[in-house]
């Protein structure tokens, strides 16, 4: 996985970018302990000018409370502001639209859509209790 993941890391900081950066962006940590840098190229969905990532991976653990983390978005290293969701009531909606615009999350995560196409609340139960959540991120404008 490392070798996919420096694949990914350096398309997505090259002008061919645009061949991955509408689903994919890089969201840089800084481990609390061992203070080693990880550049973790995640997918994610737009919406609503947020960017959602479905994640179970242990990064978001690696994030300041009250600090915007540093992303690269679409070429561009910007920063934005962050939370991570995993109430069941507030992240049903939001993992919704991560499971509707991801497919293979859908496939790693175990949720799928109900008939109505709202999540199957079991299977998110179960995803919750693996360590799943939504972080949310907020691009913040640059002037």
């Amino acid at each position: 996985m490392s070798m996919l993941d420096a694949t990914m890391r350096s398309i997505l900081r090259s002008p061919l970018h645009g061949m991955v950066s509408k689903k994919m962006l890089i969201v840089t940590v800084t481990g609390r302990k061992s203070g080693r840098v990880y550049a973790n190229p995640v997918g994610y969905v737009e919406s609503g000018g947020d960017l959602l990532i479905g994640t179970a991976a242990k990064w978001r653990r690696n994030l300041v409370p009250g600090e915007p983390v540093p992303i690269t978005w679409r070429g561009r290293d910007t920063v934005a502001d962050w939370e991570v969701i995993t109430d069941e009531e507030e992240i049903a909606e939001p993992y919704r639209v991560v499971i509707a615009g991801n497919p293979s999350h859908r496939k790693r995560s175990g949720v799928s859509l109900d008939a109505d196409g709202n999540v199957d609340r079991d299977q998110l139960r179960g995803a919750l209790a693996r360590g799943a959540a939504v972080v949310r991120l907020r691009p913040v404008p640059t002037a």
